[in-house]
């Protein structure tokens, strides 16, 4: 990590805090008080933006399921199809890819559909971008504009912008070439999927880790590639060494900020690659 990213994400954490205070907070462990803090999801308008289908469980599945437990209205919006998820794929002529491809997309949305259902979530909106090439998809940007005029959301939860996976980087910028030109204002929560990053936020979702778990298994078709649960639920049980007294806990991680502060910060950490 390079000094400029060391020093935005010191100057998001502390532009985070009046936001954090005002929404119920409780201490952490010595790990992470200078940085992070315990926030206690409640009933805002929230949307969840997920690259690809499982993306949502993984990053922030247990707090989604908190969120809905006390009222929140949730849309999780997919940004790609699924089709090209599965290692297979190269091995077959085309036809049968073609054949296998359809089968990814509607064996994914139904996996999803399950999978939310567990969660407490009801509604699942999919803009249908190439899987993998998210960063060309030229219509994402304008589809999740009206997405987010007509929904109004307090929180939109993303892929931190630090995420190795150029589907998940992407979202970033779709999100805010969506709202380039508006007066949308809501709270952008990063969260990782695959790349830890350093949070300013913990969630405990002791007593909603099982709904995530279960909910992760749902996607049959991907854990056929690969232990996604071992991994997400090791990362949760990390994160719970920021909270006090975890015993045999599990926590989610984020970094939140305003949509101004996410924007600034953002194209810095571009101008710096």
């Amino acid at each position: 990590m390079n000094a400029l990213t060391k020093v935005m994400l010191k100057r998001l954490s502390r532009a985070a805090r009046p936001y954090l205070k005002s929404s119920g907070l409780l201490q952490v462990s010595g790990v992470y008080n200078r940085s992070a803090l315990v926030w206690e999801p409640g009933a805002e308008r929230v949307v969840v933006l997920a690259p690809h289908m499982d993306d949502e469980t993984i990053g922030c599945g247990g707090t989604l399921a908190l969120h809905a437990q006390r009222g929140a209205k949730i849309t999780v919006v997919f940004l790609t199809d699924g089709r090209n998820g599965s290692s297979k794929l190269s091995t077959l002529p085309r036809e049968q890819r073609d054949q296998a491809q359809h089968w990814l997309v509607e064996t994914r949305k139904q996996e999803a559909r399950l999978a939310l259902a567990d969660l407490g979530i009801e509604e699942m909106l999919c803009l249908n971008a190439e899987d993998g090439a998210l960063q060309a998809d030229a219509g994402a940007a304008q589809q999740l504009r009206a997405i987010l005029r007509e929904r109004q959301p307090h929180l939109v939860y993303l892929p931190f912008y630090l995420e190795e996976h150029a589907d998940h980087r992407a979202v970033s910028k779709i999100l805010l070439d969506a709202v380039a030109a508006t007066d949308l204002q809501f709270q952008c929560v990063g969260y990782e999927v695959w790349t830890p990053l350093f949070p300013n936020c913990l969630v405990r979702i002791d007593r909603t880790m099982p709904l995530k778990k279960t909910a992760l298994t749902r996607y049959v078709s991907q854990l056929a590639e690969a232990d996604y649960l071992h991994a997400c639920v090791g990362l949760n049980a990390h994160r719970s060494a920021g909270l006090l007294d975890a015993r045999n806990g599990y926590a989610e991680a984020f970094h939140i900020s305003s949509l101004a502060e996410y924007r600034e910060h953002y194209a810095q950490y571009c101008a710096s690659r």
